[in-house]
């Protein structure tokens, strides 16, 4: 019988497993880490280690997602670069819809928008010292605003979605070794 029950729960592992990589929402994830640790947990005692079975409740179904929520639940602040030349353009239409947008943006996710501006470095040193979210930059080529932001982001398929109805805005996804996080 206890071999049944060990079987079933493994196959239930491998089930969790698997939905943890696949799904998209963090407090979903958070739960499905701890069910993990506690099905783990039965597995240890079930095969006669109740220490380790012990440490695993304690370790992977309270501390570690313990720690995931707070690591996520701080995650409040979008730090954006501002790398355009404000003295080359008149505020125009163009130039004041794009920082009305981001602040819609931020009130939509609940975040708080830090601007930083002015301050010399490379993109990637900025990115790596400051924790940059979003690099904003002017394109005279393209005559538009470029959003520069790691493409991996939840935040900037997000913020896509949300300005393709607006020509002079592009979102430009960079690599994740091209903005350190």
């Amino acid at each position: 019988m206890n071999e049944w029950i060990g079987i079933a729960l493994q196959i239930l592992l491998i089930v969790i497993a698997i939905s943890i990589v696949f799904h998209k929402e963090n407090f979903t994830i958070i739960i499905l880490i701890s069910a993990f640790g506690l099905i783990a947990a039965t597995l240890y005692a079930i095969n006669q280690a109740p220490d380790v079975a012990i440490a695993e409740v304690a370790i992977g179904s309270a501390i570690i997602p313990l720690i995931y929520v707070i690591s996520i639940s701080r995650q409040r602040e979008f730090i954006v670069l501002d790398r355009v030349d404000h003295n080359r353009f008149e505020l125009d239409t163009e130039n004041i819809q794009v920082y009305e947008l981001l602040t819609l943006f931020v009130e939509k996710h609940d975040l708080k928008m830090n601007v930083c501006s002015d301050i010399a470095g490379s993109d990637k040193e900025l990115s790596k010292e400051l924790n940059v979210d979003l690099i904003i930059i002017y394109d005279d080529k393209e005559k538009a605003f470029l959003l520069k932001g790691k493409s991996s982001s939840v935040l900037m398929r997000s913020l896509s979605d949300m300005i393709e109805a607006y020509p002079f805005i592009k979102v430009v996804g960079m690599k994740d070794g091209d903005l350190y996080d």
